[in-house]
């Protein structure tokens, strides 16, 4: 008979303590640690993290300018740690600091500044009222240090210089996308850049002294405000980017599109453009904030609606009445040839995926192929 342990009828608990194993608590739940050794533990973890953190770059904040009356900010830093600092449009630092009661907070943020300026580098924050760290370095003087680690991340400027470039940001995701503009306009980029930029009020619009001069130094760049909230006197666009943008676009075939900030917005927009027939490839994604969000449908449905481009086959576009030779555009996709015999580029083959792909003669509302992939921040 297997002999029995911990508390039966008949035993004290004394009684069962003494046929326990060490690190057996049968007999007696174990007790719940005290409020102050359960700090102290997670004050041992904090320490430890910190003493192995990454966070070790120093920079020093050389100016703190507020660009606007709602909570945006422009602080440059200059790196003092005599260490190397090169880094391209679109890469970010992680900045680290303690507060008492939060411990330590870290965030990245997007370098808004040119690669050229380096060591020094400005990033555009927004000063979020339960975000201490932002609310920190918004509050910056010259002289004071942060720590950070970086430059790191995914680089945004295209491999190749074969199409044109429709960059839509939000919020501060409009910074690296200036960054990358304004790099491709000084390397004579050989193709039209737009930039559109989704805010909620005009007391949020900002750096529109720098855009208006790429603007006019530049022909092939051009740009766009539109107010999700605007007040009635308000002559730019209006409404959020899925509301202004697609009637805009006369055409979606030859381009990249950038999508940063929002993660809605990222999500939404992007699968419109999908089914519009922009392949993935051509959709690069950075989310600031809700990164893995379900794209609502029907709002995915009505931006798709208010495009205008007619260019690119889609199942979609071929419902509403547009006109495409869809077996043209199949057996280009097919042999990598033109109607005249000519090679196409790989681009054009991209643009010719979304026909080989989705059409399907027999099915009555085709369901458009996506090709999801993992952009999240690499951080």
């Amino acid at each position: 008979m297997r002999k029995q342990r911990g508390l039966v009828p008949g035993r004290t608990r004394e009684e069962a303590r003494a046929g326990l194993k060490p690190g057996n608590f049968q007999g007696t739940p174990p007790r719940a640690r005290s409020h102050a050794a359960e700090a102290a533990a997670l004050k041992a973890m904090d320490d430890n993290w910190f003493g192995s953190s990454r966070f070790k770059r120093q920079a020093r904040a050389v100016s703190n300018e507020a660009l606007t009356t709602t909570g945006t900010f422009l602080v440059r830093f200059e790196v003092v740690d005599g260490e190397p600092f090169e880094f391209s449009p679109g890469q970010f630092v992680g900045i680290e600091a303690f507060f008492e009661g939060h411990g330590y907070r870290r965030s990245p943020y997007c370098i808004l500044s040119d690669p050229g300026d380096a060591p020094f580098f400005d990033l555009m924050i927004r000063a979020v009222p339960d975000g201490p760290l932002s609310l920190y370095l918004c509050e910056l003087e010259p002289g004071d240090t942060v720590l950070f680690r970086g430059p790191t991340g995914r680089p945004m400027a295209p491999r190749f210089d074969d199409r044109e470039l429709v960059l839509m940001g939000t919020g501060t995701g409009i910074a690296p996308l200036i960054c990358l503009a304004r790099q491709l306009l000084a390397r004579e980029y050989p193709h039209p850049i737009s930039l559109w930029w989704g805010l909620r009020l005009v007391e949020d619009v900002c750096l529109t002294d720098e855009l208006d001069a790429l603007a006019a130094r530049y022909d092939g760049f051009s740009y766009g405000i539109t107010l999700s909230q605007p007040p009635a006197d308000w002559t730019g666009l209006r409404g959020r980017l899925g509301e202004s943008v697609p009637a805009l676009l006369p055409t979606l075939g030859g381009k990249r599109f950038y999508l940063v900030g929002n993660g809605a917005m990222l999500e939404e927009m992007g699968r419109a453009l999908s089914d519009m027939g922009v392949v993935q490839q051509h959709i690069y994604k950075e989310p600031y904030f809700d990164p893995i969000h379900d794209p609502d449908r029907e709002i995915v449905a009505a931006i798709r609606e208010r495009f205008v481009a007619t260019d690119l086959f889609s199942a979609y576009a071929a419902r509403r009445g547009s006109e495409f030779d869809v077996d043209r555009d199949i057996e280009m996709a097919r042999t990598g040839k033109a109607g005249n015999g000519d090679p196409l580029a790989v681009s054009d083959l991209f643009d010719l995926l979304p026909a080989f792909l989705s059409h399907h003669p027999d099915q009555e509302d085709p369901k458009p192929t996506h090709v999801e992939r993992p952009w999240g921040r690499p951080y």
